[in-house]
């Protein structure tokens, strides 16, 4: 069901936990320490375990394998996978994880085996998760994947994958392996999710979307409140709309609307819209959670509303970054990360130019027009570095921020932009700025500002130029 974009504030709230080291079971090419293994059961001896890759691959070959962060009078936390793993034979893997599972490696299921994901066994706020290098492949389309205790139908092309969830949206889809779209001379999305896709670390690349009606979509037009779409990646996505008077347009890399959530999910590419438009690199609208997930895909638009990851922010945005350029024309609210927000972004920033062609109204290099008074927004523990070109109201964070200065209604705490970068030492062209540090690209370099939790954020002269980055969702170069 589709639902015209308004400007309504939803409350959500939402824990972003990175793993941790120190407490988990790792699959390396190190020797095998500190677990056992028998009757196909691999538990740890110490919070600290290490399965060698090429012990796990014989056993598979032999008989079905679980691993778990369970032993006797032990209890880890996370299961790491950091080398490949492949097996041909048609046993199956379980990893059990008292919270998070994270593969930095391929796994490849070459035969007919099954795999079975289960996170937060005993745990809260773990999560499934996949490294710039890691994901899950499946030679056969029959072999079974079990996630969380829910069976997902394995697809392989982004055409079977519109189809399946058209014909049930409800289900539970994964992509086998990554798919190059640019054979496919037209694409049809379905009109929503309300069940779950995930990418497992996959990518779906050259994919093409032409205008269809209002909503010009990447892989679907609305996700619904109960939909999911994790661990998905969108390579040199190309959505776009031509001009036309009188029509508002509402396009993203992923999808219009976005009512549920979005997890891991990583978009490069190309979304831009001529005349009316709201236009996001991820998503258009975001009234649900954005988590872990980052655009580097150029945006523009020639009117309206356009950032980075989002056009307008109504729910939540958390542990997420947008790099790609962002281009409003005549009159518009253009952000970095979002052009509009009207809910809560935290542990976040944008990177990328934020320009006007014909003096933007608002543009800031974070949001555009930040919300405030009687839609009061959170923003905390984020930053902006991209350079802030030409507006009526242009600022190094905040184009037009509507809170109350007194109260600092609009909610912004521990937020900084870089003065060297952007260009500017105004962090909000209009409206209040209180919470707002400005900072040169060497006070940003020399150690992680204030209000940044050092468990969430990390500094490395080599990782994202110097800048704070994202622990669990650091930056590619792809």
């Amino acid at each position: 069901m589709r639902h015209r974009a308004g400007l309504l504030v939803i409350a959500v709230s939402f824990a972003f936990a990175a793993t941790g080291a120190g407490a988990d079971v790792t699959v390396s090419s190190d020797p095998t320490s500190n677990i056992t293994c028998s009757s196909g059961v691999c538990a740890p001896s110490a919070t600290d375990a290490v399965l060698n890759v090429g012990d796990l691959e014989t056993m598979l070959a032999s008989g079905n394998v679980e691993v778990t962060t369970t032993g006797s009078g032990v209890q880890a936390n996370n299961i790491d996978i950091g080398a490949r793993l492949s097996w041909s034979s048609p046993n199956a893997l379980a990893l059990d994880a008292y919270d998070s599972i994270a593969v930095a490696a391929k796994v490849s299921v070459k035969g007919r085996g099954g795999l079975a994901l289960t996170t937060n066994d005993g745990g809260s706020g773990g999560t499934l998760s996949f490294g710039a290098e890691g994901g899950v492949t499946f030679r056969h389309l029959s072999s079974q994947l079990v996630i969380n205790g829910a069976t997902y139908r394995l697809v392989n092309t982004v055409q079977s994958l519109a189809d399946t969830v058209r014909a049930n949206p409800k289900g539970n889809y994964a992509l086998a392996s990554s798919y190059d779209a640019s054979g496919l001379t037209q694409y049809s999305p379905p009109s929503s999710l309300a069940g779950t896709v995930e990418g497992l670390g996959n990518t779906i690349s050259n994919l093409t979307v032409t205008p269809r009606g209002l909503f010009v979509d990447g892989l679907v037009t609305e996700i619904e409140a109960s939909g999911r779409m994790e661990n998905i990646g969108l390579a040199n996505v190309r959505v776009s709309v031509p001009g036309a008077k009188n029509m508002s347009y509402l396009l993203g890399g992923l999808a219009s609307n976005n009512y549920g959530m979005l997890f891991g999910d990583r978009v490069t590419g190309r979304v831009a819209a001529s005349g009316f438009a709201s236009v996001g690199g991820l998503v258009g609208y975001n009234f649900g959670t954005i988590a872990g997930s980052f655009s580097k895909a150029q945006v523009k638009t020639t009117q309206g509303w356009v950032g980075g990851l989002a056009a307008v922010n109504e729910g939540a945005i958390t542990g997420s970054y947008a790099s790609g350029s962002v281009t409003s024309g005549r009159q518009g609210y253009a952000g970095g990360l979002v052009g509009g927000n009207l809910g809560s972004i935290t542990d976040s920033y944008a990177a990328g130019p934020v320009t006007g062609e014909r003096r933007a109204f608002e543009a800031g290099g974070f949001i555009g027009w930040n919300g405030g008074g009687n839609t009061p927004t959170l923003v905390s523990s984020s930053y902006s570095t991209g350079q802030v070109g030409r507006a009526n109201d242009g600022g190094g964070f905040i184009g037009l921020n509507g809170g109350n200065a007194s109260a600092n209604a609009s909610g912004v705490t521990d937020c900084d932009w870089d003065t060297t970068t952007s260009g500017t030492e105004t962090g909000v062209g209009s409206g209040p700025d209180a919470g707002l540090t400005g900072l040169t690209t060497q006070q940003f370099q020399a150690g992680l500002p204030t209000g940044f939790n050092p468990v969430i954020w990390a500094e490395n002269p080599k990782i994202n130029g110097g800048f704070p980055y994202l622990i669990a969702n650091p930056p590619v170069k792809k």
